[in-house]
């Protein structure tokens, strides 16, 4: 509960033109706010743009690039760990042997349809 200095209790009446006052309201109305609290906020933050209702949108960006990051660093991990695991598999000679011949073949017949495309 707001203390009594805290209450907003004193009205200030202004002079506007119509086009002030419809730049304003357009002005309030893109931040979702009032016009009172828009000139409030105004007054109070020399129009930097940062409101409280702005600042917790940011926070909330802030909070879901935190998530999408943490989610990143995961995957990133799971795939350095699946790296690490492979350097300690063990993998037998014929093993060996059968993943080069395989990746050889690959290279040999990705080699021969460049050397087609050439002639």
């Amino acid at each position: 509960m707001k203390s009594e200095s805290e209450k907003k209790s004193v009205v200030k009446s202004i002079k506007l033109s119509p086009s002030q006052l419809q730049q304003i309201e357009e002005k309030a109305n893109e931040k979702n706010m009032t016009f009172s609290s828009y000139m409030v906020d105004c007054a109070l933050h020399n129009n930097q743009g940062i409101t409280p209702q702005i600042a917790v949108k940011y926070q909330e960006l802030v909070n879901m690039v935190q998530e999408i990051a943490d989610n990143v660093r995961k995957e990133e991990l799971r795939r350095k760990a699946d790296d690490l695991c492979e350097l300690f598999h063990s993998v037998t000679p014929i093993e060996k042997y059968e993943n080069l011949k395989r990746k050889m073949g690959l290279f040999i017949e990705g080699g021969l349809d460049v050397w087609e495309s050439l002639k």
